[in-house]
């Protein structure tokens, strides 16, 4: 049941894809909101664990803020549904909201589909078969008789008298007949098992990729907003002047020792006379202990 429910599911993201394509009015925050719930609860479980609740801070809009809370707010509503609840859950409740809001043919095209293939799994229940006979029914006519055809037609067979020999090949025909049928019901039940475990595989990996792809998203764009937030520009500008200064000072080390091989202490003592300015400067700034 739950391979099935799985199949719908990513059946119904795939008709989420589709919608605004198709000109469908958009659902209100709230519905969207539940059905963000539903999904996340779903891919990934209880939000527990899996994402703090948002706080203020320097490179979030009080805008930004309130949704994101909101976003959390609505998967904690779902905490401690099972995935595969949720998973039926999302696909009810799209189809409810798709059915509220859908105003193209195309849209209720879509809805209409999704229906019909969520109805054939939600109620999954071992369907009863009429094998055995009813009882109080009608008696079955009695079989009349007939008399034996010759040849292999007709009810009745009459068998030629056989030899030792011929009994002995037609029992090993019949073996390997017989083997024969065992081995190809044994393919096609090997078969019907790979064929399963294939759609449950592509399946599993279908809720992966949207997982992974949703996680992706949301990587990207908390680190848009963290890239233009103000402490992130103050350090690039702060490592972009230390940087220069250690390449000045690099170069005026070499520039120094090349003038002291040539005996030119011009640059040298200019350089010392900064170095006591500096000195004498920052013992009057700073207090005296």
């Amino acid at each position: 049941m739950a391979d099935s429910v799985d199949r719908v599911f990513v059946h119904a993201l795939n008709t989420v894809k589709k919608i605004p394509k198709t000109g469908a009015s958009r659902p209100p925050p709230s519905d969207r909101l539940r059905l963000y719930g539903l999904y996340k609860q779903a891919m990934e479980g209880d939000v527990d664990g899996v994402m703090e609740q948002p706080t203020a801070g320097p490179f979030l809009t009080a805008e930004e803020l309130h949704k994101e809370r909101d976003k959390w707010d609505a998967w904690n509503a779902q905490k401690g549904l099972s995935r595969t609840e949720a998973k039926r859950r999302y696909v009810e409740a799209l189809i409810e909201t798709m059915y509220r809001y859908a105003n193209t043919s195309d849209a209720i095209e879509l809805v209409t589909e999704l229906e019909f293939v969520w109805n054939q799994i939600k109620h999954n229940t071992p369907s009863s078969t009429d094998s055995s006979p009813k009882a109080g029914g009608s008696a079955q006519a009695p079989r009349r008789f007939q008399q034996p055809l010759s040849g292999s037609e007709g009810p009745l067979k009459i068998l030629s008298p056989m030899s030792e020999q011929d009994e002995a090949e037609l029992r090993s025909q019949k073996m390997m007949d017989l083997d024969d049928d065992a081995l190809g019901e044994s393919h096609l039940q090997k078969s019907s098992r790979w064929q399963k475990k294939v759609e449950r595989a592509v399946t599993k990996l279908s809720a992966e990729v949207a997982a992974l792809r949703e996680h992706i998203t949301t990587g990207r764009e908390w680190r848009s907003k963290k890239d233009r937030s103000y402490p992130v520009w103050f350090g690039w500008v702060l490592w972009l002047i230390l940087k220069h200064l250690v390449v000045d000072c690099v170069l005026l080390a070499i520039l120094l020792i090349w003038m002291r091989r040539r005996k030119d202490r011009r640059l040298e003592d200019v350089v010392r006379t900064a170095v006591l300015i500096v000195r004498d400067y920052v013992r009057k700034v700073l207090p005296s202990r």
